[in-house]
């Protein structure tokens, strides 16, 4: 009797055992796919001030973008109480949407004032940041080509009439490289190359940029975000005319499938291919506008 006992308790004994392997096999096969997903929101929107973020829309979503920029609170150009502090004035005004075609690839189009510029654009998800870190930063290029059907252009040197059609068409390409660094933080560089087709005599038709940006989370919904670019172009060094690089800053505000930018910027421009070559507003002597952006996502299944 006992010797059965013993053969049964050894049975159960082994049974127990080999559950219990093949419950720690599982917890670590689903601990090692975790650490293996993407990581998401590095940020809330497509957009953060005058940059693109690292983000896509979310396949067969629409995001109808409205964006606004007033005149300068002061400076040169801002008209202090008179034009209350640039709340009488519209520096730009921009209509935009962007469909998710996939979870990766994004195409947007959108029309500004300023030059009434038409813009079309791609971007698409080539890296994501993994939560285990073998894959450290995310990577989505960008690319984008504007058309002003102005028969001439002002910009802030001279006036010249466009002689042919491509002379309207002007492009950017970049390279969107972001990494979470934290729940609450996170940072992108933004190598850039702009060229526009015709400018005016002595300005380069191509340049590159660099932008930074930012995002710093303080509650669930609201954050704090930042950008800013600098080109490399030796006609803007040297120039009469004085250029500066733009600079954006923002709270952000989520809000039942609405997210809201309430933001300060030296840069008129809304897209790149205005607000990188032609900023002329000085941060440091007021020339800042307050702008908003309001963001509202669509779900198109």
């Amino acid at each position: 009797m006992n010797i059965y006992l013993l053969i049964l308790a050894l049975t159960l004994f082994s049974i127990k055992l080999h559950a219990q392997d093949d419950m720690m096999d599982l917890l670590d096969a689903e601990t090692e796919d975790v650490s293996k997903d993407p990581v998401i929101a590095t940020f809330k929107t497509t957009r953060i001030v005058n940059a693109h973020s690292i983000e896509t829309v979310k396949a067969k979503t629409l995001d109808v973008r409205i964006s606004h920029r007033f005149g300068d609170v002061g400076g040169a150009s801002g008209g202090g109480i008179h034009q209350f502090y640039g709340l009488d004035n519209a520096a730009n005004i921009r209509l935009a949407a962007e469909y998710g075609v996939t979870d990766k690839l994004t195409l947007g189009m959108g029309r500004s004032k300023v030059k009434e510029h038409i813009d079309g654009y791609v971007k698409y998800g080539l890296l994501k940041q993994t939560k285990d870190n073998k894959m450290p930063i995310s990577v989505t290029v960008f690319a984008n080509t504007a058309m002003t059907p102005m028969t001439a252009s002002s910009d802030t040197t001279s006036e010249f009439s466009y002689q042919k059609f491509v002379h309207r068409l002007s492009y950017t390409y970049q390279a969107i490289i972001a990494r979470k660094i934290s729940p609450s933080i996170s940072v992108e560089i933004l190598p850039t190359y702009l060229h526009r087709n015709y400018v005016a005599n002595g300005d380069e038709n191509s340049l590159f940029a660099i932008g930074y940006a930012a995002r710093i989370k303080f509650t669930r919904s609201s954050a704090f975000i930042v950008d800013y670019f600098y080109a490399f172009s030796n006609y803007r060094k040297t120039n009469g005319t004085q250029y500066y690089s733009p600079l954006g800053i923002a709270y952000e505000l989520e809000t039942g499938g609405h997210v809201f930018h309430i933001s300060f910027t030296n840069a008129a421009g809304i897209i790149e291919n205005d607000f990188i070559p032609n900023t002329t507003s000085d941060w440091l002597n007021g020339g800042y506008k307050l702008a908003f952006t309001i963001s509202r996502v669509i779900n198109m299944h």
